[in-house]
C-alpha cells in the first residue's frame, strides 16, 4: 500500500476531545483554526520520515476502528538518530476494561507476531506497546508489553510500569505526577532523590527548562539505569522548543514550526530520559512527544 501524506492530514473538528497523554480531558488553549490540524499529523510526518509502509497506516487504522476514535495514545520516540513509536490503551475500569492485552493480541495478528503473553488478570489501568519500521516490516517480533499498575499509598498520583514477557513481569519504572502550580518544591524534592545523578552534579534549572514553566503537570520518572522528566499540557511553541532541544529530525520540528496555528488549540505531552554528563548539562538519552490517534 502506498500512501502519501497529504492523504492522512486530518482536519479538526470543533467536537474533538481535549485529552492528555493520560486521557484526562484539559482546556482547549485557543479555539481551533478554521484550517486546524489534528496531534495525529505530527504522527503521520514521523511515519513519512522514517519511511515505513502503509502496513502502518493499516494497523493505525485497525486501532481507531476496534476503539473509536482518540482511544489510541501515540508516542513518537527519538534515540540513537533513529525514529521509534510507542501506543498506549487505557481503560481505568481496569478489570471491568473493555480491551485488553489479549484483544490486542488478536488485532495485531495480521500486521506481526506478538510472542508477548496477555497478562490481563490483574488490575493494570494501561498497557503500551513498542513498534518501529523493521517490525512493521515483518522483521522480528513484539516481545514486550508494558503494563501499567496503580501506586496505592503515595501522597501523589502515580504509578509502576512492569514489562510482561515470556520471561515473566518485570518490573521497569515507577511515574510520580506533580500538579505543576502547587507542588514544584515537590518536584525538585523528588529531582535530588536520585540515584543516577550526583548530588553535586545536579543543577535542577537544567532539568526543569524555563520554556517548560507553562506546563501543567510534571512527572518524574525512576528507571532502571536514568531518569525521566514529562512536561504534560504544554503548547505549541514549547513543542516546538522541545523538538528542536531534543535534535528530533528536522522534517518533523519544521512541520511543527510551520503547522504552528494549524496545531495551536492542542496541548502538547513531552518528555525525556536524561543521565549524568561529563560537565554540568545532563544527557539527554531520549525524547519523546505524544498525541491521540
Amino acid at each position: 500500500m502506498n500512501w502519501r501524506l497529504e492523504d492522512r492530514l486530518e482536519a479538526a473538528e470543533a467536537r474533538d476531545a481535549p485529552l492528555d497523554f493520560c486521557q484526562w480531558p484539559y482546556e482547549r488553549p485557543v479555539a481551533p483554526a478554521p484550517d486546524a490540524l489534528r496531534t495525529s499529523a505530527l504522527l503521520y510526518k514521523s511515519f513519512a520520515l522514517a519511511g515505513v509502509s502503509g502496513r502502518m497506516l493499516e494497523f493505525c487504522d485497525a486501532l481507531v476502528a476496534r476503539l473509536g476514535r482518540f482511544r489510541t495514545v501515540w508516542g513518537i520516540k527519538w534515540a540513537d538518530g533513529r525514529l521509534s513509536w510507542e501506543f498506549y490503551f487505557y481503560d481505568y475500569a481496569r478489570m471491568e476494561r473493555r480491551f485488553g492485552m489479549g484483544d490486542f493480541i488478536d488485532l495485531a495478528r495480521p500486521f506481526f507476531p506478538v510472542t508477548a503473553p496477555a497478562l490481563d488478570g490483574v488490575p493494570h489501568f494501561m498497557f503500551s506497546v513498542e513498534l518501529d519500521a523493521a517490525l512493521i516490516a515483518g522483521q522480528g517480533a513484539l516481545d514486550r508489553i508494558d503494563m501499567y499498575m496503580g501506586n496505592p499509598g503515595s501522597a501523589v498520583s502515580s504509578g509502576i510500569c512492569y514489562g510482561v514477557s515470556r520471561q515473566g513481569c518485570e518490573m521497569r519504572n515507577f511515574y510520580f505526577f506533580f500538579d505543576a502550580r502547587s507542588q514544584m518544591q515537590e518536584v525538585r524534592e523528588k529531582l535530588v532523590s536520585n540515584a543516577h545523578l550526583p548530588m553535586r552534579q545536579l543543577e535542577l534549572d537544567r532539568l526543569l527548562w524555563p520554556r517548560m514553566k507553562d506546563a501543567q503537570i510534571v512527572v518524574v520518572a525512576n528507571k532502571r539505569w536514568n531518569d525521566g522528566l514529562y512536561f504534560s499540557r504544554i503548547g505549541i511553541d514549547p513543542l516546538v522548543h522541545f523538538l528542536e532541544r531534543l535534535r528530533f529530525p528536522e522534517g518533523l520540528t519544521g512541520f511543527a514550526r510551520e503547522s504552528r496555528d494549524r496545531l495551536a488549540h492542542h496541548l502538547f505531552d513531552v518528555g525525556y530520559d536524561h543521565a549524568p554528563g561529563t560537565g554540568r548539562d545532563p544527557v539527554l538519552l531520549k525524547g519523546s512527544i505524544y498525541g491521540l490517534l
